[in-house]
């Protein structure tokens, strides 16, 4: 009613002025103004009070009248205007719903995809949660994820959303939800299409010439259920036609021979690739033409001639054969390493979001030393091995980040002579992700302190910790001790060993 009345007024004093001004061009004049005036007002359209002011002690349901408002205010206002404004009224929706008794919000696991693309997404998410349970009264989980979805898409696509882009993901979102299956997302039956695999190639041909050979391959899920538990495996059938699992949503080719090949890849929310979806792609590369004339006189020569070059030949293709052997294992390899950083920083950043929900000083504290121990990390990464002395400095610094988190109720003890640490080496981060799997599936306490021993000799290093296992527990060591295991299968025949024994879990390490 307020608005209407504001725009009455403006339309009454220009009717008035109007009647009582008979110059044109002044009547002109008056009319832009008034025009620029009114406009203005109307794009501002500003849904609080000047003097609003929410109190969080005060009963919140009389603040109820502005939120339907507000939301529809930050739907219609682009995403580069108004900033202090939108930032303002987020606020005040975000704080009244915290002291709202009558409307709880959970953020879903794919919520925190929204909040990477843009944090206004997420806003528009849950916002539009809000809005639909206010007008409609349902509650149903379902129907209100859907409906904040609902808006953030209709934002997206309204363009409104001023700066941010196209988006492959929220394309795609949108393009399900045209086809009227985004329900299906949020299907938990067994036989539901809940899953949408998406594969981006580097190029879209199909025939490559020789020297055109580097491939790299992009693939991701749309999953609304669980987008964490998502996992692909792929295989190259015409190169390596054995399936490799991985979390990582990106692979490479940089050589391949000339031929036909097909890429595979499928996704799926459970371990075993359950109800598994599925992308190809079939290319093919040429053999190089040869016409050097060399090529023309081999043809010609002798029988004796023509017997030396078949054994030749012979020797080059088996040349080529362990060569291709070795580049196999080496892209194992490469693969296997390239998996430790994303475990890490993921793992950490989870971390840094606790603390800065309990303790912003903390949190600031834990931001500096992560970035430390990254610095020393990177120094390290691109090495197959590393000297004993610097792994455990590595150690020692992600140790005192985690100190900070539980104080006294972790203990590190260390026990190898100088001698070992400077003549041994060890496959790079291998005791930092050892230590970071103890602090993941163990209850750590002030009461019981949870202790970590590691100690080595001339062959093998030991670390050990008396099990305290959580309640609730987390998924299976991953990427931990199965990455480490490959790692070393791949440099050295000496055998990683690791198991409970009377309550004390062991892990034992060869030193190369």
């Amino acid at each position: 009613m307020k608005i209407k009345m504001q725009v009455s007024s403006v339309e009454d004093e220009y009717f008035i002025q109007w009647k009582a001004m008979k110059g044109g061009v002044l009547i002109l004049i008056v009319s832009v103004i008034i025009s620029g005036v009114y406009s203005s007002s109307c794009a501002m359209n500003f849904p609080l009070p000047k003097d609003f002011k929410f109190d969080g002690h005060s009963d919140v349901r009389k603040y109820t009248k502005y939120i339907i408002p507000c939301v529809n205010w930050l739907q219609q206002t682009p995403l580069n205007e108004y900033k202090n404004e939108r930032t303002e009224i987020n606020n005040f929706v975000i704080n009244w719903l915290q002291v709202n008794p009558d409307i709880s919000i959970g953020l879903p696991e794919y919520s925190y995809k929204f909040h990477g693309i843009n944090e206004q997404l997420l806003y528009l998410f849950m916002e539009g949660w809000i809005k639909y349970t206010l007008e409609t009264k349902d509650t149903n989980i379902t129907n209100c994820r859907i409906a904040g979805v609902h808006s953030m898409l209709d934002y997206y696509e309204s363009g409104k959303a001023v700066g941010l882009g196209k988006n492959d993901f929220l394309d795609n979102l949108f393009k399900i939800d045209k086809d009227g299956k985004l329900s299906a997302l949020f299907d938990t039956s067994h036989s539901a299409k809940n899953t949408y695999l998406y594969l981006n190639t580097s190029s879209k041909k199909k025939q490559y010439k020789y020297d055109e050979n580097y491939f790299n391959f992009n693939f991701y899920c749309i999953n609304l259920l669980q987008p964490r538990n998502i996992v692909f495996r792929y295989l190259l059938d015409g190169y390596y036609e054995k399936w490799i699992v991985t979390k990582d949503g990106s692979v490479t080719y940089p050589r391949l021979p000339p031929g036909t090949y097909t890429f595979k890849v499928q996704g799926s929310m459970y371990p075993n690739f359950e109800n598994a979806v599925e992308a190809t792609w079939s290319f093919t590369v040429k053999k190089p033409i040869w016409k050097e004339n060399w090529f023309i006189l081999i043809e010609a020569i002798s029988g004796f001639l023509f017997i030396y070059f078949i054994i030749k030949q012979r020797e080059n293709n088996l040349k080529n054969i362990a060569l291709l052997k070795h580049e196999r294992i080496m892209f194992k390899y490469e693969h296997l390493k390239s998996q430790v950083n994303p475990h890490f920083l993921f793992n950490s950043l989870n971390t840094l979001t606790n603390l800065i929900s309990r303790d912003q000083k903390k949190a600031i504290v834990y931001t500096e030393n992560l970035s430390r121990l990254y610095h020393r990390i990177l120094a390290y990464h691109d090495n197959d091995m590393v000297l004993l002395s610097e792994e455990i400095a590595i150690l020692e610094n992600y140790f005192s980040i985690q100190k900070g988190r539980f104080g006294d109720a972790l203990q590190l003890k260390i026990d190898i002579s100088n001698e070992v640490m400077q003549k041994k080496k060890i496959i790079p981060l291998a005791l930092q992700m050892l230590v970071e799997n103890v602090i993941k599936h163990n209850v750590i306490s002030g009461t019981e302190p949870l202790i970590i021993d590691i100690s080595a000799n001339e062959n093998e290093i030991v670390i050990r910790n008396f099990v305290y296992p959580k309640i609730s527990k987390e998924d299976g060591a991953g990427i931990g001790l199965i990455n480490i295991k490959k790692r070393y299968e791949l440099l050295t025949k000496k055998p990683v060993s690791y198991g409970l024994r009377e309550n004390e879990f062991i892990v034992i390490l060869p030193l190369l």
